[in-house]
């Protein structure tokens, strides 16, 4: 369709925002909106935000505001081909938190800012679990979302491979989500990264492996070419995809990288029955080619001496097990150090991979607002080098912070007074684009 059917990027309509008190009475706040923000991230199991509102008829005449009430939230946003996309918390609202701040605007006004959660993290608060559980990893947080937190969001998993059989000992059904995060391996690929988090428009439970290997959702550019047609006329897909701001936030950590074993380490598995033990090396370097990443070369190189970086395991695990030929499925996994015994070599593995995404290269991005993007989605992001000189002719990119990143958190602003719907996302990377961008640092 015609670009002309959005007139603008970052537009969006609030399409129904109600406050449902602890008595029953529903207030509606469509009205009354300054401000909306909700967050979402791969470190978060749930979404969160904020909601700011002009109080001229004095909201707690209604019944008091206790941080205990439903938000019923529903924000449309219009897309290129005519159609709209939705922020839908109307049929299982947020949960009000806390009211943070009210301010005096004047003239008998105040703005109340109040902070709001997703059901289901209430619900975890006070849930517990205490029965035996049998499946594989991504079974069972399906059965904690939909059952034990009676959620009726949409919920992707990426299978997990073995089966296991768990005694869940009175703890929260997101605790046991998070034992699954730490143990399970997809069962394609043996991918041993997996995380729960929720965006607006379902709960998700995949590996970093998965989320590396999909296709861009959308291209961020840094460019000094301008949002408008040849013509004049407004040019949308250049506004949605301009980067208005961007920072810095990080870069590859060769110290940090070496203490945490992120470029090697030893897994010490001692059998307490037999008195024997193994060793597991992890190698960085060597293993770069067999597991899923965002860029064509590693972070790990020869040091000037031509020693490499990852040939000293800095870190050390040791592993107690009893090879008594006891079925260890049934082991408490609770009070496993992250892995279970299954799957001991994949443990380095993971902490290797998460600590390099920790310590990859970051940016901030600020950019026009859709609900298309997503946290754990993959966006192509293209910043000019800093060296160039910067005519649309001849404008080069930078040689890191450039090529496909994944979207680890995401701040959704609305303005109501501009109408404008805007983004902050953090994006991440773990590994470079070709050879040369490696020999600049």
């Amino acid at each position: 369709m015609a670009q002309k059917e959005l007139r603008s990027g970052g537009e969006f309509n609030i399409v129904q925002c109600d406050l449902v008190l602890t008595s029953g009475k529903v207030v509606g706040l469509k009205a009354s909106i300054m401000g909306i923000t909700i967050f979402e991230g791969l470190d978060s199991l749930t979404v969160t935000g904020v909601i700011t509102i002009q109080d001229a008829f004095n909201l707690s005449s209604f019944g008091p505001i206790i941080g205990q009430e439903y938000l019923r939230l529903k924000i449309a946003t219009p897309n290129l081909s005519g159609g709209q996309n939705t922020i839908d918390f109307s049929s299982n609202p947020f949960v009000i938190t806390s009211v943070d701040d009210r301010v005096e605007l004047g003239n008998g006004v105040q703005a109340t800012t109040m902070s709001f959660c997703s059901r289901e993290f209430m619900i975890n608060q006070r849930s517990t679990v205490r029965r035996n559980l049998v499946g594989s990893y991504s079974e069972i947080v399906r059965i904690m979302v939909e059952k034990d937190l009676d959620s009726g969001k949409e919920l992707y998993t990426e299978p997990s491979g073995e089966k296991k059989k768990i005694i869940a000992p009175n703890i929260k059904p997101f605790d046991i989500v998070r034992m699954s995060m730490k143990n399970a391996a997809s069962k394609e690929g043996n991918h041993p990264t997996y995380l729960f988090w929720e965006t607006t428009s379902r709960f998700n439970f995949r590996t970093l492996g998965e989320m590396y290997s999909q296709t861009p959702v959308m291209t961020y550019e840094k460019t000094i070419s301008g949002t408008r047609t040849q013509n004049g006329a407004r040019d949308i897909l250049a506004e949605l995809g301009a980067i208005e701001n961007y920072k810095v936030t990080g870069s590859p950590d060769t110290m940090f990288n070496y203490t945490k074993g992120i470029f090697s380490s030893e897994l010490i598995v001692h059998d307490i029955m037999s008195k024997s033990y193994q060793k597991h090396i992890y190698d960085y370097s060597k293993s770069f080619a067999d597991e899923k990443h965002l860029g064509k070369e590693p972070v790990a190189v020869n040091d000037p001496d031509g020693v490499s970086v990852s040939s000293f395991p800095a870190r050390q695990y040791l592993k107690p097990t009893v090879g008594t030929g006891i079925d260890e499925s049934y082991q408490d996994d609770f009070y496993q150090n992250s892995f279970n015994t299954n799957n001991l070599n994949l443990m380095q593995a993971r902490k290797s991979q998460f600590g390099m995404l920790q310590s990859g290269l970051q940016l901030n991005i600020d950019v026009v607002g859709t609900t298309l993007v997503k946290a754990g989605d993959i966006v192509t992001i293209k910043i000019p080098s800093v060296s160039a000189v910067k005519t649309p002719q001849n404008e080069t990119l930078d040689m890191l912070y450039n090529g496909n990143f994944l979207i680890r958190s995401l701040r959704h602003d609305f303005d109501i007074s501009n109408t404008k719907h805007r983004m902050s996302m953090n994006v991440t990377k773990d590994s470079f684009e070709p050879s040369k961008a490696r020999g600049s640092i």
